[in-house]
């Protein structure tokens, strides 16, 4: 996901500095990289001097290595927040744009879909460490007066994906298909998501960088949720994927996943008002995608 903000807002013409605790990959136009945690802004901030915006996405994905090690989830997510604010702080940026989640609602059932009003009630420990994190950005943002924009995307996909990440499902059916391996089918399939292409959750999270627009009614900043309003059975992922790929579709059924959401869609009308609605189809997408892990 980072790589691909990176790019886009170099590609629109700002400077970039991009902070990561691992080397960046191939390809990343940044004006500056500092391979360093974010957990520790006391070591970044120097070397950056001065930002006019702070966008977080660092982030433990993972809904399974969350339940069976939420310390370290905790350390990684709430601590990582907590030190991204202290670091837009130290480096006097105006303004802070945190990468939420969609899990922080739940399994909502017969109230789809969510808009951003919808009740939050965590499921999993990785749901409930965005939560929190989006707590440490409200009152970071009400006792610093920094300008907050908070996103909460669905189940983002797109090259690079990570297979083992939140989300990693499209990434997981493609290395299994072109591997001419079943795919795996976790509980009944039937579990619905909101799949957003990560080139529309990026050009959400740079939209309007410069002029935000007033804050959204009876909320304290900005608030989005970043879907297409479309959802998609596992069982419709799985079967739009093999007729991609033009194989046989198989599966390989699992037990749930502890913290696993059933159901989750998004009305993503207050984006749209925004401006910056979703653009890339499911069909388009998908077929992006299996076109990107095509072996080089």
């Amino acid at each position: 996901m980072g790589r691909h903000v990176v790019r886009a807002a170099a590609a629109a013409g700002h400077d970039v500095v991009a902070v990561d605790r691992r080397a960046p990959g191939a390809g990343i136009e940044a004006a500056a990289w500092i391979e360093e945690d974010v957990r520790y802004p006391e070591r970044i901030a120097p070397a950056i001097g001065y930002a006019d915006v702070v966008i977080h996405l660092a982030a433990d994905a993972s809904v399974p290595h969350g339940e069976r090690a939420p310390l370290a989830m905790a350390e990684d997510n709430m601590a990582g927040t907590a030190g991204a604010l202290e670091l837009a702080e130290a480096v006097e940026a105006r303004q802070f744009r945190f990468a939420s989640s969609a899990a922080v609602y739940g399994d909502p059932a017969g109230q789809l879909p969510l808009t951003e009003d919808s009740p939050t009630a965590p499921l999993s420990f990785y749901g409930w460490s965005k939560w929190v994190g989006e707590q440490w950005c409200r009152r970071f943002a009400h006792t610093r007066g920094m300008e907050l924009v908070i996103f909460r995307p669905g189940n983002i996909y797109g090259p690079g994906q990570d297979a083992a990440g939140e989300g990693g499902v499209v990434a997981r059916f493609c290395e299994r298909l072109r591997a001419g391996q079943p795919l795996v089918r976790e509980g009944t399939g039937e579990q619905v998501r909101d799949y957003i292409h990560v080139s529309d959750v990026a050009g959400a999270l740079l939209h309007r960088l410069g002029d935000p627009a007033p804050p959204c009614e009876g909320t304290a900043g900005w608030l989005f949720n970043v879907g297409t309003g479309v959802g998609v059975t596992v069982n419709a992922l799985g079967a739009a994927l093999a007729h991609i790929a033009e194989v046989p579709l198989e599966w390989q059924p699992e037990a749930s996943r502890p913290g696993d959401i059933f159901a989750s869609v998004f009305d993503p009308h207050r984006l749209a008002a925004w401006g910056r609605p979703a653009e890339v189809g499911l069909e388009q997408g998908l077929a992006d995608m299996w076109q990107a892990t095509a072996p080089q």
